[in-house]
């Protein structure tokens, strides 16, 4: 294969720390821009109305969601006579199109749940609007992480940060089986999700073929693989299929990969975790390109 998009390096947001409970659905993608103050409606984000709530809950959580996202708000409440307190997050919401909410204690504790600790405020947010797919391969973004099966959100977000980190071109998710973009994987991401392209993909194999059309060899990663990941060519534009945390990449898609690549143990444990998996693999190909790039120099 020819040449490589060169890798791009952002920096990773601050972390989001603290409660966060997941109430069904999806999050809120950054806003591109955000809408003008008063409208609504408008910008990537929907306002459909949901039958369950996503939250997010508590002071620090809450105040980075919002400096990293303010569009991603729908609703924020606040307890009554904490204005002053959030003052900085109200304004920043109010002018992204969010509504807000003087809400009693009382209130609040249901929402966060009996156990959590909410702290006087509480964000809804908006449904994700995940990057179409055709438009991340037209890209040519390289690499790519297609995570299939995939259950936890919290390996979800760190998937997401790890590939940030790498430079990677994006991440996209099967709709099967596999957890979306909730509150649980943007903490886990630690701001990742705010500058990553997500798509989302109905047929993995499927979507493996159209990869393949656009250019991109496949690698699926799994223990057992017959191909070492330090053997894989880093000229080629790759994307790593990464499977669920317990049976890992399923049959049908080892047999539509072009390499089954395993990452050798050292130890008596025989398996990485899924995210780790992908963060080494990921910052391998950083390695390798970026040395070619010094050599040519």
């Amino acid at each position: 294969m020819k040449k490589r998009n060169d890798f791009r390096r952002t920096r990773a947001s601050r972390a989001i720390n603290g409660g966060v409970r997941q109430t069904g659905g999806e999050i809120a993608a950054p806003p591109h821009p955000a809408p003008p103050h008063g409208r609504r409606g408008s910008g990537p984000f929907t306002h459909r109305e949901r039958t369950r709530n996503d939250l997010i809950f508590g002071a620090e959580p809450v105040r980075e969601l919002i400096a990293a996202a303010p569009g991603a708000v729908r609703t924020l409440y606040v307890k009554k006579g904490g204005e002053m307190r959030f003052a900085v997050e109200i304004d920043a919401v109010r002018k992204a199109g969010a509504a807000i909410v003087a809400a009693d204690a009382e209130a609040l504790a249901q929402m966060a749940g009996s156990e959590a600790r909410h702290q006087g405020v509480v964000a809804l947010i908006r449904e994700y609007q995940y990057a179409a797919l055709e438009d991340l391969l037209a890209a040519g973004r390289d690499p790519l992480v297609i995570v299939d099966g995939v259950t936890d959100p919290r390996n979800l977000g760190a998937i997401i940060r790890s590939a940030e980190c790498a430079g990677a071109g994006g991440v996209i998710v099967a709709r099967d089986r596999t957890v979306g973009v909730t509150p649980a994987a943007i903490k886990a991401s630690a701001g990742a999700w705010t500058h990553l392209p997500i798509a989302r993909c109905g047929n993995v194999a499927q979507a493996l073929e159209l990869l393949k059309r656009a250019g991109y060899w496949i690698a699926a990663l799994a223990p057992d693989g017959a191909t070492d990941i330090y053997a894989l060519d880093a000229a080629r534009r790759l994307a790593f299929v990464v499977g669920s945390e317990g049976a890992g990449v399923r049959e049908i898609v080892r047999k539509r990969a072009d390499f089954v690549a395993r990452i050798p143990m050292r130890g008596r444990i025989d398996s990485l975790n899924v995210s780790v998996a992908a963060a080494v693999a990921l910052f391998e190909i950083v390695r390798r390109r970026a040395a070619v790039s010094v050599s040519s120099e």
